[in-house]
């Protein structure tokens, strides 16, 4: 847990100190999608190499299905009080339903595709091919993940304007994130809960937790649960913190009217850097950014502890 933590701080260290030159932000962006690909791909063969998950990959999706809902139900819920016990007197007005910005998250949602399909294909490597015998025999997904780690800090520290709005946030902004956390918790530590009541699939509470603390960065979260335990719950996280991300998107307008402002901001997670930022902007209004782009930093920086912290719990 504390390499992989290392890893991103040094590659925050990195970034501040190569800022002003654009080519290690740009070989850093390009480096975060290559091992994002080349990990789904290990990960996939994992899955399909393994004969136990294939016989249970059915259930394994249900379950991964209600726990995306469940973290999505939980963070709405506390982001509606956090708005109405906080934010609501000093909020900033939200533009019209349906107001035009000329966002779009097209781009996004053709990446969760192709990383949906090159998962896919992992499992298709895995089950026709010996893959899963060759990966397990190097570490190639843990270096992956070092390199993915290094890249991620290194975007993170060299964008200086998204670290200098993060600062400038007073101090009440900090209750999103950790409403987002909390809500996160409360929600799938639920649906864990009726799950086990009803009878499916067996499953340590803090196995579900680690997958709730993934925060929707699907990417991240399946491949360090994968390493830590297993190829299993590395499938469930994927899954998932997929769940929720599509779940953000689609429902943006929905959620910004029925739990305030900060309904899809809690929601989106990670992903208000990215995916979900264009459908924040659109139904909560530009006023909103430095406030989403403030969660999706403090979410980056907490998946990489948080997820290996209740997976050590399990362990």
């Amino acid at each position: 847990m504390l390499k992989i933590f290392a890893a991103m701080c040094l590659g925050v260290a990195a970034g501040w100190l190569t800022r002003r030159l654009p080519h290690p932000r740009r070989v850093a962006g390009k480096a975060v999608t290559g091992a994002i690909l080349i990990l789904m791909i290990l990960l996939g063969a994992e899955v399909g190499g393994n004969d136990l998950v294939l016989r249970h990959f059915a259930s394994i999706g249900l379950t991964a299905l209600l726990l995306g809902a469940g973290a999505v139900g939980g963070v709405l819920l506390a982001a509606k009080v956090l708005w109405r016990y906080s934010f609501r007197k000093v909020a900033p007005k939200t533009p019209e339903p349906g107001a035009a910005t000329g966002e779009t998250s097209s781009g996004g949602a053709r990446f969760s595709l192709v990383i949906v399909g090159t998962f896919a294909l992992g499992i298709v490597l895995g089950i026709c091919t010996p893959a899963a015998r060759w990966t397990a025999s190097w570490p190639l997904a843990l270096w992956a993940l070092y390199l993915l780690m290094l890249a991620v800090g290194i975007t993170i520290g060299s964008d200086t304007a998204t670290l200098r709005s993060v600062v400038r946030q007073p101090g009440r902004s900090l209750l999103v994130p950790l409403a987002t956390l909390l809500g996160s918790w409360a929600g799938v530590s639920l649906v864990w809960g009726l799950l086990q009541l009803a009878g499916g699939r067996p499953m340590l509470w803090s196995d579900a937790m680690a997958v709730g603390s993934g925060q929707g960065y699907y990417s991240l979260s399946g491949v360090l649960l994968a390493e830590l335990r297993g190829p299993e719950i590395g499938t469930i996280g994927l899954l998932a913190n997929i769940t929720r991300e599509m779940l953000t998107v689609v429902g943006a307008a929905w959620m910004a009217k029925r739990f305030s402002p900060l309904g899809p901001i809690c929601s989106g997670g990670a992903t208000t850097m990215d995916v979900s930022l264009p459908g924040i902007i659109r139904y909560c209004g530009p006023q909103y950014l430095a406030l989403a782009v403030l969660q999706g930093v403090i979410a980056d920086l907490s998946v990489p502890f948080m997820v290996p912290f209740f997976a050590g719990l399990a362990s």
